[in-house]
């Protein structure tokens, strides 16, 4: 298997019978009984093989992404240990900061809600 993975790194390719998909239809919850169509939902089965080179390569980019410090320190979406909570927390200290210095009016921040279009009307 190595060395599928190691060619398929080598050439660029994937091979085709990797990139085939076995659908199942699965019943939906508490709707086995039904013959009705929308009980079912479509399930996917990709090759084992294909899913584990994806997840090898998955995991060798992220490191080196990491690693090498190409991604923003300000990146929180699909980066670990990081949430949406904190960049929402990053631009409150911003806002607060540029509000104590005086660069930000506090009108600028608080609008009750209304666009500025709306409020100069």
């Amino acid at each position: 298997m190595t060395a599928t993975y190691i060619a398929c790194l080598r050439t660029g390719r994937f091979p085709v019978n990797w990139k085939i998909a076995k659908i199942l239809p699965i019943a939906k919850p508490g709707r086995e009984k039904s013959d009705d169509t929308s009980k079912y939902r479509p399930i996917s089965l990709l090759n084992t093989e294909g899913k584990v080179l994806e997840k090898l390569l998955s995991k060798r980019l992220t490191h080196h992404l990491y690693t090498t410090e190409y991604l923003n320190e300000n990146q929180y979406g699909f980066t670990p240990q990081k949430i949406t909570v904190d960049a929402a927390m990053q631009v409150k200290q911003y806002l607060e900061n540029h509000i104590e210095k005086g660069a930000i009016s506090n009108n600028a921040c608080s609008n009750n809600g209304q666009s500025e279009h709306t409020r100069s009307l």
